[in-house]
């Protein structure tokens, strides 16, 4: 049955996520994400326009949408789900709103770093393991998308490899589908060469 903390707790996960950090700290710094470099409000982007220290902050603060989100099931369970399901559930959610936000007429971000966020609350170790994945891929590539969806991709894998329940090997699945949904323009832009690489803002 559902209470009323369980409500609170499902629209705080999607409005924790709805919050555009990295629109808010480049307005700080008096610059637009929309109008630079690829345009997107996430953390590649601001290293991009802000250098290292507004990309960070933009990138932890995506990144802790997932995780408080999933640490708000200690909270409300939600009525019928255990715990690590409930975890799942309120990482989706926040995920869907980083990528849909109620603040920016339901457009978004791509949901990698909330959606690392997310894996960390659910297996640190996946999420520690999926990061040298986007590391290594990125190193090779030089191109953040390439290196989001390749440790995307490996989180339902590893997941699965680590005994994870069933939940959050669904989750990693959703959110990779998600992810690869959200990266269509840059999947266009690798095949046709003009993908931008991590050290350019404009090509």
């Amino acid at each position: 049955m559902f209470g009323i903390w369980t409500l609170i707790v499902i629209v705080a996960a999607y409005i924790l996520g709805a919050v555009p950090f990295g629109i808010i700290i480049a307005k700080a710094a008096q610059k637009d994400l929309t109008k630079s470099g690829s345009g997107n409000q996430g953390a590649a982007n601001a290293f991009r326009t802000l250098g290292a220290k507004g990309g960070a902050l933009v990138l932890l603060a995506d990144l802790l949408k997932g995780t408080v989100a999933c640490l708000l099931a200690y909270v409300s369970l939600v009525p019928g789900f255990a715990l690590a399901p409930t975890k799942a559930i309120l990482g989706l959610l926040a995920v869907l709103g980083h990528n849909y936000s109620i603040f920016r007429g339901f457009k978004g971000g791509k949901g990698i770093a909330t959606t690392f966020g997310v894996v960390l609350a659910l297996n640190p170790k996946v999420a520690f393991m999926s990061a040298l994945v986007w590391l290594a891929l990125v190193a090779l590539t030089k191109y953040p998308s390439v290196g989001s969806l390749s440790a995307v991709t490996s989180m339902p894998i590893l997941m699965a490899l680590e005994g994870g329940d069933i939940s959050s090997i669904v989750f990693c699945a959703v959110a990779a589908g998600f992810a690869f949904f959200r990266h269509k323009g840059n999947i266009e832009r690798l095949r046709q060469g003009r993908e931008l690489r991590y050290d350019e803002r404009t090509r």
